[in-house]
């Protein structure tokens, strides 16, 4: 599948991980984290890194003698994390890389992981059956592999105040939650020797109008055209209501080879 228009759109997505943290009730990181069980001394690949949530903390904890390996396909993103790696002094212990999902095999070739992370990315590879065969080869011995990305009900709530301006029903669902869902665990079983499925709910209640109009304009449901009506619709939900609740429901998958 092709990525959103706002994929990659590195304003946008920090205007989405500030309405996630501001009116969300849940870390995505903690419950990543908590499967994933980096430790000091890892080498960790982050796939899709976007502007570092993930890869800045994973650089913290894989201390001196560890490396985080942070690849995307946003130059204008990976400026960021390296931005930020320096501000915080973790830039030794992290490397960029610009480059596609398919390109893995050609920009790494020969390296080794002891942790693979991927968050809302892994369903835009061109030949998942290739980068999963990859994966398979890159994590080492005890190794592990967590990907994370949208389920078919995530956002249920703003999907169905977006599709209503148009008098539509949501799509039952979207590419990249069929992958995670689907064919993401299929290939996961094909390749490695234990595989875990797991859920994440993050409940956002936005408080203002403005709010909600915030995170819909960085998200891609956004739709230039409904702009007016959007506003308009939200203006008079906040009539009535104190608050407009949206859920973000993740589902993730746990690989890993036998020692």
């Amino acid at each position: 599948m092709s990525p959103g228009r706002f994929d990659s759109d590195t304003a946008a997505l920090e205007r989405r991980l500030e309405s996630h943290e501001r009116f969300g009730r849940r870390d995505l990181n903690e419950w990543i984290f908590a499967h994933l069980a980096p430790a000091a001394g890892h080498r960790i690949l982050d796939l899709g890194c976007g502007t570092g949530k993930q890869s800045i903390p994973l650089a913290e904890t894989v201390g001196a003698s560890g490396e985080v390996i942070c690849l995307d396909v946003s130059a204008e993103a990976l400026e960021t994390v390296t931005r930020r790696s320096r501000d915080l002094g973790v830039d030794t212990r992290l490397r960029a890389v610009q480059a596609e999902l398919d390109r893995l095999a050609e920009v790494l070739s020969g390296e080794r992981f002891d942790r693979v992370v991927g968050s809302y990315c892994l369903y835009y590879a061109r030949r998942p059956e290739t980068l999963f065969a990859w994966l398979g080869d890159a994590l080492v011995p005890g190794g592990v592999l967590f990907f994370c990305g949208p389920s078919r009900d995530n956002n249920a709530e703003l999907k169905r105040f977006h599709y209503g301006l148009r008098g539509e029903s949501p799509p039952p669902t979207t590419a990249g939650a069929a992958f995670m869902e689907d064919e993401g665990q299929r290939l996961t079983r094909a390749v490695f020797g234990a595989v875990e499925v797991f859920t994440f709910e993050n409940a956002l209640d936005f408080d203002s109008p403005e709010a909600l109009h915030r995170y819909w304009s960085s998200y891609n449901l956004f739709d230039e055209t409904l702009d007016e009506a959007f506003r308009d619709a939200a203006a008079r939900h906040f009539r009535s209501h104190t608050s407009f609740k949206t859920v973000k429901r993740a589902v993730g998958v746990r690989a890993s080879h036998p020692r």
